[in-house]
């Protein structure tokens, strides 16, 4: 049955599968949901289009309309055009052609989206890397992207001049070997002219101060140095875009048909296993979730303000911003680099209209000073995903945002990457405290027993199921990747599904609450997913180590969690305070940087206990550990990081601490 089939039954109470029956009691059969949905909405065709096309002529009425923001420099949809058609003349002048796939290390620039489009008009695959380091050991964070060109068959590589500087110049050789002839660089300042320039000033010296900007300043000339020095001595050709751009005015673009179920983006989750998995996404996949989003009365409106600053190697930043955000004829406000604590003077300065991100952004409001007396009535939808957040949080952000005139509630959602981003959305008449709202108008939940997998249906004298949640969409990566799969798919009642690992309770409408994930996996207030094996694995080769437990905290002023590790040391090895400091920064020499792991995998407190808390049945309580308060005597390791880049690490002794507060 289609979607409006399965709408009229619900309504009905009766369902047509071979006759009529009754309704099934299975969510992913039955989909209560659909009661939401507008019948009319529901009849629509989902769009056959390129990523492009489809763009475009979404976008069309409004050519005058800014499509992109970036420090004041207003891009308007017909310059888009025009730059997108830029960016094709220049990837072909490079031999670009179908099916061939560029890896980008870029961060939110409008040079980013140009190319992104422009790459897709000639059939060519983008592949997005995270551009920022993720290893203390620059050396070992460049053969993670060289590991990734490889075994991802990119045949041209895109990167911010800074990201080249330190991610590939140590590689040059290594991908000279592989038949990498040259490698493209774009500044982020390409795109700024002279008013922007001083936008770009005037709000660094108001949110950092004038010492940091002037500090800041000479830290970039000295990127800007080394870059030139590095481009001499390269033995690959460094090209720069701009100079690309100017040389390929004429150049003819390679003309292909565009079949919208051909791949056109591998996107990644975080690095959980040395490497981030990709997510091969098509056409297809990401103008499913644009088109859902009318469906779901999620209110973008063309010349709305929305802030970007989710990062295009992660599906929520690429599919539910960017795409959607171009698609409804919206203007995208760039953010290349986010600090947390300029978040709420980031909204205001830029009159953002519409906001997505995770949850820890907005609880910061509660404490921003600069928010107090501010006017926030131009926001219109605010939303959050990731992981969980307390009802009382939720609640309190909803009445911060009232009182300061904005005209709408925080919006929730679920998802993942392998369905393109967002999948359930909690807005209009589904936006229940503390719920992730209802599935999208064309995709699918279902819930199954966690250790059977078998599906799960609601008893009469139950309101809700809980269990493991499973996803099919239009949206759904294939998870197939040069043959080999990435993302399995399990079937159930002739449908393909995804397992989330996300255990979640679905009442009769429809309506889900996360609950918890599989295993001990937790995420970071950025919404990183963390497995603590990992960690453990890697500090547990220390000889001194005899078991380490990894666990979650909550910090106060990250809003959202952070790492613990929990330390036994073997018999006789006894450690004064200087002792364990010094203990700290030889794990984090030694172990860490020569390990594989992401930096945001660095844990942030390092606790030394004598031995693990054990259940009634002898195994770790890992739930006593992650409920256990800080103390003050955590060995502390502070990081200055910002959403692409860690400045600083430093390791200190106990603090004591103002406000215990449990993990949430």
């Amino acid at each position: 049955m289609n979607n409006l089939q399965i709408l009229k039954t619900v309504k009905q109470g009766i369902v047509d599968r071979e006759g009529s029956l009754e309704l099934t009691g299975y969510p992913h059969i039955d989909k209560p949901w659909l009661k939401y949905y507008d019948e009319d909405f529901l009849q629509r065709p989902l769009p056959q289009a390129s990523i492009y096309d489809y763009m475009k002529e979404s976008s069309e009425p409004y050519q005058e309309y800014p499509a992109i923001s970036y420090y004041g420099n207003e891009i308007t949809y017909g310059q888009l055009y025009d730059n997108i058609d830029s960016a094709s003349k220049v990837l072909t002048s490079l031999g670009a052609s179908e099916n061939d796939r560029i890896l980008y290390l870029m961060p939110n620039i409008p040079e980013t989206a140009y190319l992104f489009y422009g790459g897709s008009r000639i059939g060519a695959v983008s592949d997005y890397v995270d551009p920022r380091p993720d290893s203390l050991d620059l050396k070992v964070s460049a053969n993670n992207i060289l590991e990734i060109f490889k075994t991802e068959k990119a045949k041209y590589i895109v990167a911010l001049d800074q990201c080249y500087l330190g991610l590939l110049k140590p590689i040059e050789n290594e991908l000279k070997e592989l038949g990498l002839e040259n490698i493209v660089i774009v500044s982020a300042q390409d795109s700024m002219t002279i008013s922007s320039k001083l936008k770009y000033a005037s709000e660094n010296i108001k949110f950092n101060g004038m010492a940091n900007f002037i500090q800041k300043n000479k830290h970039m000339k000295l990127i800007q140095k080394g870059v030139k020095e590095a481009i001499l001595t390269s033995p690959i050709e460094i090209l720069n875009y701009s100079d690309l751009l100017s040389d390929n005015i004429y150049t003819t673009i390679n003309q292909t048909t565009i079949n919208p179920d051909d791949l056109v983006v591998i996107t990644h989750t975080s690095g959980t296993s040395g490497r981030p998995k990709p997510i091969p996404l098509t056409h297809n996949n990401l103008n499913a979730f644009v088109h859902q989003t009318y469906g779901a009365k999620m209110p973008f409106k063309p010349g709305d303000r929305v802030l970007h600053i989710l990062p295009y190697f992660a599906a929520f930043g690429l599919s539910n911003v960017l795409h959607t955000g171009l698609c409804r004829a919206t203007n995208l406000i760039e953010i290349p680099e986010l600090e947390l604590n300029h978040f709420g003077k980031l909204v205001v300065s830029n009159k953002a209209n519409i906001v997505l991100g995770p949850g820890s952004w907005y609880l910061s409001f509660l404490k921003d000073q600069f928010l107090q007396n501010k006017d926030l009535s131009f926001i219109k939808y605010i939303t959050y995903g990731g992981d969980l957040m307390a009802s009382k949080d939720e609640e309190e952000i909803n009445n911060f945002l009232s009182e300061h005139g904005a005209k709408c509630v925080l919006s929730k959602g679920h998802g993942m990457s392998e369905v393109s981003g967002c999948s359930s959305n909690a807005t209009a008449d589904f936006n229940d405290l503390g719920t992730m709202g209802i599935p999208l108008p064309h995709t699918t939940y279902g819930v199954v027993d966690p250790k059977t997998k078998e599906t799960l249906k609601f008893e009469e004298d139950k309101d809700y199921i809980e269990g493991e949640l499973i996803i099919s969409s239009e949206c759904m990566t294939k998870g197939i990747l040069d043959g080999k799969t990435i993302v399995e798919h399990k079937v159930y009642d002739g449908r393909e599904f995804i397992l989330t690992g996300d255990i979640a309770r679905m009442n009769k409408d429809g309506k889900l609450r996360f609950i918890s994930r599989l295993g001990r996996n937790f995420v970071r207030f950025d919404g990183c997913n963390i497995k603590p094996t990992k960690i453990e694995e890697v500090i547990e080769a220390c000889p001194a180590v005899r078991y380490c437990v990894v666990s979650p905290y909550y910090d106060e002023e990250k809003f959202g969690n952070l790492i613990k590790v929990n330390i036994v040391l073997e018999d006789g090895v006894i450690l004064d305070e200087n002792e364990k400091i010094t203990f700290v920064e030889e794990l984090l020499e030694k172990y860490f940087k020569t390990s594989s792991l992401p930096s945001r995998y660095i844990p942030s407190k390092v606790s030394f206990i004598d031995e693990l808390p054990l259940t009634k049945n002898g195994k770790i309580d890992y739930k006593s550990l992650s409920n256990q308060e800080l103390t003050g005597d955590e060995i502390n390791i502070k990081i200055d990081e910002t959403n692409i880049a860690i400045s600083n690490i430093e390791v200190t002794g106990p603090v004591k601490v103002k406000t215990l507060k449990r993990i949430k």
